[in-house]
């Protein structure tokens, strides 16, 4: 009879947020960025490595009451987009032991971000470029740049089954491939469901919303095909916003609401 061991049962986060940033050019719209937030560690192992907001799930509470948990902690946000990516069982992940951990994805607008950062917390811009089924992935928070070079193994878009190389300054754990999983994941979605909403913030110009697909699926967007992509997704509203040189925009927001 085989023996049983005992392990750790840990939520592991990935945060990714949507922020603005006005340009130099006052009639240019203000920039999209998608960022994912990450967490330095001090102590070992993998000591001043970053790695994913996570930690270990408690005796009285389920998987998504702890991921709840760390994402209030990190962000002082509740009530955001939160899904379950994938359960993660291999072996030696961890060398303190075995441990299994789920990883979360969380989708939220930064700009309803109140409270200050952790001291080792930091978000990092995310960019994403592919062409055939070759994808570059690169993090950078302005000092530090992490990059993965990712391939499907088949042609098929909704493939799971990829590969990929990482940088020399890479992060703690197995945490490279938890990101490269959400990530492929949340590109896969962004097509065929309404699940790019929730990086929005209630109203929202039709130029901004093309910029937060383009970020996500690493490619320019033709503006009519767009428009005619989304149409039954929104209502436009009377409300106006005027940016720089531009004539007055009319706001848009989630049908879906």
């Amino acid at each position: 009879m085989k023996e049983h061991f005992n392990f750790a049962y840990t939520s592991d986060l990935l945060i990714f947020g949507i922020n603005s940033q006005a340009e130099n050019n006052i009639r240019a719209l203000s920039k999209k960025y998608l960022s994912i937030l990450l967490v330095k560690r001090t102590k070992e192992p993998f000591k001043d490595k970053w790695c994913l907001p996570g930690g270990f799930i408690l005796n009285d509470e389920t998987s998504k009451e702890a991921t709840e948990r760390i994402l209030k902690k990190e962000t002082g946000l509740n009530k955001v987009y939160l899904e379950q990516v994938k359960v993660h069982d291999e072996l030696n992940r961890d060398p303190r032991g075995r441990v299994i951990s789920l990883s979360y994805m969380a989708l939220i607008d930064r700009t309803l971000i109140k409270e200050e950062l952790n001291s080792e917390a930091s978000w990092f811009d995310l960019s994403i470029t592919e062409k055939n089924n070759n994808l570059k992935i690169t993090l950078t928070n302005g000092e530090d740049i992490i990059e993965y070079k990712v391939k499907r193994k088949t042609n098929d878009q909704k493939s799971q089954q990829y590969s990929y190389e990482t940088s020399p300054n890479d992060l703690s754990f197995d945490h490279a491939e938890l990101i490269i999983e959400g990530l492929m994941t949340l590109r896969d979605k962004v097509n065929n469901t309404d699940i790019v909403f929730n990086l929005m913030p209630k109203y929202f110009t039709i130029g901004e919303l093309k910029q937060v697909y383009e970020l996500l699926l690493g490619k320019k967007l033709i503006n009519s095909a767009f428009r005619r992509v989304i149409a039954n997704r929104i209502l436009v509203t009377d409300k106006i916003i005027k940016t720089g040189g531009h004539r007055p925009s009319k706001l848009c927001k989630y049908k879906g609401e």
